[in-house]
């Protein structure tokens, strides 16, 4: 498993380009990183997502350790405490990509603070090293979009936030939402589920943007027939506020990945997983590869 962590230089970014619009239905238009085939796939899961011994458990499992690992690479830039004199850090507006039936993103949202008291309290007022304040999720899959939804109605605090903005689910991808957020944005335009100010810095032509993004098991999935790795990052990096994070896990490209990965993680039960033909090893990333797409991507954003 390789880790994705890239964080944005403080300076405005520029030159975006546009995508269609969403659509709620399973068609693929031009220009996405899609694939039909993985949408389709991924779409069949559904009404299994949420058990933690079915084909998702392995993501079940994985889901604290991206909460840990989230919280590491922030833990320097955001204490968890406030030094006398200083002021409170604000909280962080997470993007979610590909987010599946939601088990990343509705945990996410369990730690949201619920009082405006708590917002405004800095370190003090959130619950883990994580500091969300929002969290918007995106997945093509209507399917699998109307699955997160009801099931993060469930839990009271969860609902809560998702009836007051803070979490939402949206059915797009990630080119759609570029598309639309540049489209809506106008000076009086502020960051997703801020109440804040716009800051003056910023250009007018520049979308809403977050703080911190999150690609989990996804770039192995992107359809090489309409886009690439690079090209779905550059669009990611566009959403991100300078200064900001892209972090993410994907699976690296050798022979020990192949082993694991599609020979025992897709064998029939009681061996595998997961469903087979859910990983590609052709797809997959190496190391190399993930850091040149990302700082060419950050050129490229700019």
């Amino acid at each position: 498993m390789t880790h994705l962590l890239r964080r944005l230089p403080s300076r405005p970014l520029s030159h975006l380009t546009s995508s269609p619009t969403a659509s709620a239905t399973h068609q693929i238009r031009p220009h996405s990183s899609v694939s039909a085939d993985e949408l389709s796939h991924f779409s069949a899961l559904a009404s299994s997502w949420w058990d933690p011994m079915g084909p998702s458990r392995v993501l079940h499992l994985m889901n604290p350790l991206r909460h840990d690992f989230i919280a590491s690479c922030l833990a320097d830039t955001y204490p968890r405490h406030t030094a006398e004199g200083q002021n409170p850090k604000p909280g962080l507006n997470y993007l979610d990509i590909g987010c599946g039936g939601g088990i990343f993103a509705e945990s996410l949202a369990r730690t949201i603070p619920t009082s405006t008291k708590e917002r405004k309290d800095g370190g003090e007022g959130y619950k883990t090293g994580t500091r969300a304040a929002s969290i918007t999720a995106l997945d093509p899959s209507p399917t699998l979009i109307k699955i997160a939804r009801d099931h993060a109605r469930l839990d009271p605090v969860v609902e809560k936030h998702l009836a007051d903005g803070r979490f939402r689910y949206l059915n797009c991808s990630v080119e759609e939402h570029l598309s639309q957020l540049s489209s809506s944005s106008s000076p009086s335009s502020t960051s997703p589920n801020s109440s804040e100010a716009p800051s003056d810095s910023k250009s007018e032509a520049d979308p809403k943007k977050y703080d911190l993004i999150t690609l989990f098991e996804v770039l192995e999935h992107i359809d090489p027939t309409t886009s690439s790795p690079l090209s779905f990052l550059t669009t990611c990096l566009r959403l991100l506020n300078p200064g900001g994070w892209l972090i993410g896990s994907t699976i690296a490209r050798s022979l020990p990945s192949f082993i694991v990965n599609q020979v025992i993680a897709e064998a029939p039960w009681p061996f595998g997983v997961v469903p087979r033909g859910t990983h590609e090893w052709g797809k997959f990333v190496n190391p190399d590869e993930l850091r040149g797409w990302a700082v060419e991507g950050l050129e490229r954003a700019e």
